[in-house]
């Protein structure tokens, strides 16, 4: 393979096996260290040097690593930076990042949105808030709420001609959001998780609704018309229904489930505003 590539997979396959960039840190120390990889020609790297290659760096890193004076210590991540080659080598740093954990963890950042601390809503089924579950309503529910109430004129004071009606369904195809990583958590512009991919969380708390209020209304407004080819000339008139449901993956086997939201989206050509009559005019 290519340099460029090697040089990635060296520094990705490490990072994704030793590192952890997500926890809390109060400071960081960084040392270098300096490697040499050799090529076969053309300015590739054999199979078998990357791997000898990596093993080495991992011993290094893990010595000074360990010499780090921290007492809590994490390894954050490690960073790759090419520093001079030739025909025959490539000579490259590496920056190691240990970090001093902490146990004061800054705390959750709230996400803008309609939902506030009261927002702690079952999925779906009309269940209610997680800490009730008085069956009045459901985060479903409270979604389509949300988002029909943000609309520009919900009390749809307009004439719609050529009514469109698309249907979406979380773990679908069409509303999977890209790049992200299959793990229950927000893997679908609508609620979705599977007990087949891992843990499942049913409550949804203020930033998930808030999350999710934000994914519906770039599903609603942008992805579906694209998706569908409705032009600049249809607007999102409201949504029809929003329901939290579940059904087996297998209905063979019945055994995992997979838990989603799924709703209507209604579509039309706002072309004329309702004003107050003219007629009938009091007589004086």
């Amino acid at each position: 393979m290519d340099v460029d590539s090697a040089l990635w997979y060296l520094e990705s396959c490490f990072n994704y096996s030793y590192g952890f960039p997500n926890e809390f840190y109060k400071t960081y120390q960084v040392d270098t260290i300096y490697l040499t990889l050799e090529l076969t020609g053309n300015h590739r790297v054999s199979m078998n040097a990357l791997i000898a290659k990596y093993e080495q760096m991992i011993e290094e890193v893990r010595s000074v690593y360990h010499g780090s004076a921290f007492e809590q210590k994490g390894l954050a991540l490690i960073n790759l930076q090419e520093a001079s080659g030739t025909t025959e080598s490539i000579h490259f740093a590496v920056n190691v990042v240990t970090g001093e954990k902490t146990d004061d963890i800054p705390p959750q950042p709230v996400l803008e949105g309609p939902f506030g601390d009261e927002d702690y809503w079952w999925y779906g089924e009309l269940l209610g808030r997680c800490n009730e579950f008085l069956g009045e309503s459901d985060a479903a529910q409270q979604l389509m709420m949300a988002m029909n109430a943000s609309l520009s004129d919900p009390t749809g004071n307009f004439y719609v001609i050529n009514p469109v009606l698309k249907d979406r369904k979380g773990g679908k195809p069409n509303v999977r959001r890209p790049n992200d990583p299959l793990d229950n958590s927000f893997d679908y512009y609508l609620f979705c998780a599977s007990e087949e991919v891992g843990p499942v969380n049913l409550c949804l708390e203020r930033n998930t609704m808030n999350a999710y209020f934000n994914f519906l209304h770039y599903l609603g407004h942008q992805k579906i018309k694209e998706d569908e080819g409705l032009g600049t000339e249809y607007s999102l008139i409201n949504l029809v229904k929003m329901k939290g449901d579940w059904e087996f993956i297998n209905e063979e086997l019945n055994y995992d489930r997979i838990f989603f939201h799924k709703g209507s989206f209604n579509y039309g050509i706002k072309v004329h505003y309702i004003t107050d009559p003219i007629y009938p005019i009091e007589l004086d």
